[in-house]
C-alpha cells in the first residue's frame, strides 16, 4: 500500500501529525509512506521511523511569485515527483473541517453506481460506519449515477467530525461495466462544501 500524507506546516502542527505514521503502519505494517511538507519541516519529517520520502512543497513562497518562471519550474518539478508514485490512499491533515468528493463518469452502459462515505477514528477504518444523512452535504440520491448518466460530474461533500473518510462506490445492476473516477477535495475551515 502507498500512502501520501499532506501536512505542509507550521511546526506544531506537523509534529502532531507525526503519530498518523505509526497509526498507518500499525494498520499496514506494508506500507511506503510519503509526506508533503513546507521546506523548513522537511528535516524533521526524514526523521520520521516510516517515512518513505519527503516530497517537499514550497506553496507559502509559491503563492507571492506563482507568475515567475523559476516558480512554475519549481512547481513542474513537485507536480512530476508526485505523479512518481500512484497512491492507494492520500491522507490531507492540513486541518480542515469538511471534504468534497467530485464524482466524475465515462461510459456506462447499464446499472447504477451509488457512493457511500464511511467515516471512523482509526487510520485502517475498523471502527468506520456508514456517514449519518445529518453528515454529508448533499444526498446519496443525487450523487448517485445511472446509465444515462455518461460524461457527468457530482458531488457529495462530508461535514462530519470524524479523523478518517473513505468513498465507495457500489455497483448495482451492472452487466458490462462502467468507468467511474473520484477526486477528493478538503474543505474551507470556516465554510463546508455546497453540494
Amino acid at each position: 500500500m502507498k500512502v501520501l500524507i499532506v501536512k505542509l506546516s507550521s511546526l506544531g502542527d506537523v509534529v502532531h501529525a507525526m503519530p498518523a505514521v505509526q497509526d498507518i503502519r500499525a494498520a499496514h505494517p506494508d506500507a511506503l509512506i510519503d509526506w508533503v511538507v513546507e521546506p523548513a519541516f522537511a528535516p524533521l519529517v526524514r526523521r520520521v521511523a516510516g517515512v518513505n520520502r519527503v516530497i517537499e512543497c514550497s506553496l507559502r513562497r509559491w503563492r507571492r511569485g506563482w507568475w515567475m518562471p523559476s516558480v512554475r519550474a519549481e512547481w513542474r518539478a513537485f507536480r512530476a515527483a508526485l505523479q512518481q508514485e500512484q497512491y492507494d490512499a492520500i491522507i490531507d491533515l492540513q486541518g480542515y473541517n469538511s471534504a468534497e468528493f467530485l464524482l466524475q463518469s465515462a461510459t456506462l452502459t447499464d446499472g447504477a453506481f451509488a457512493p457511500s462515505i464511511t467515516e471512523g477514528n482509526q487510520a485502517n477504518l475498523s471502527d468506520g460506519t456508514a456517514v449519518s444523512a445529518a453528515d454529508l452535504i448533499g444526498t446519496i440520491a443525487a450523487a448517485t449515477f445511472a446509465a444515462t448518466d455518461d460524461n457527468v460530474v457530482k458531488r457529495l461533500g462530508y461535514g462530519g467530525s470524524k479523523r478518517y473518510i473513505r468513498l465507495s462506490i457500489t455497483a448495482t445492476g451492472v452487466t458490462t461495466g462502467g468507468t467511474m473516477g473520484a477526486v477528493a477535495l478538503r474543505g474551507d475551515p470556516l465554510h463546508a462544501p455546497a453540494a
